[in-house]
């Protein structure tokens, strides 16, 4: 009996073997092609994360600046430089070499400007100059859209400021995320 199953057993072909040999090598190459896309997606949703934290803040304060803005009709155009012309009640713009502008006064008095200088979102407040984007990120294409009525008009229509700008994370390659952001700011100032 022992020798009779050892008899009708019967072995693996060279054939059988160089088949299951090219399936599991190819099951394996794309789980490994999958887990590494799944790896990349979730380096790319992480450093679009890390790039949008770190632009709120910046956001966050410029907006509420901004929406707190009151009457400046001309009273900041020759503050900032290159001088400007103002020719709406709360919010002006500009442009100079890198971009646009936008000035206004704020609920302190104080005249405030926006730009774009060396891929940095600046600020002008009175004399002090600051930065208003972290050092990690890079600011291209800054663009400030106004609504608003002109000085010495009726009262017609709420002023507001559409902002928009592409940012991109400096650093290494795998951490580097472009996108366009987009925002609309509108006053809080009435007549």
């Amino acid at each position: 009996m022992f020798r009779n199953i050892i008899k009708n057993k019967k072995g693996v072909t060279l054939l059988e073997l160089t088949v299951s040999v090219a399936i599991f090598s190819v099951v394996m190459l794309s789980a490994t092609e999958i887990f590494r896309l799944v790896i990349e997606s979730q380096r790319n949703a992480i450093a679009s994360q890390n790039t949008q934290e770190s632009m709120r803040y910046a956001f966050e304060t410029m907006a509420k600046e901004i929406r707190t803005a009151t009457l400046s009709n001309n009273d900041c155009e020759s503050s900032f430089s290159p001088p400007a012309i103002a020719v709406n009640k709360v919010y002006n713009t500009a442009t100079n070499s890198e971009g646009d502008i936008l000035y206004f006064k704020n609920k302190d008095g104080v005249c405030v400007a926006y730009y774009l200088e060396d891929e940095a979102l600046k600020v002008i407040r009175g004399e002090n100059i600051a930065s208003t984007t972290p050092g990690k990120i890079k600011v291209t294409n800054l663009d400030f859209k106004v609504i608003d009525d002109l000085i010495g008009a009726f009262h017609s229509q709420q002023p507001l400021v559409t902002m928009q700008m592409d940012i991109e994370a400096v650093g290494k390659e795998m951490h580097k995320q472009t996108m366009k952001i987009q925002t609309t700011i509108s006053s809080r100032y009435y007549e």
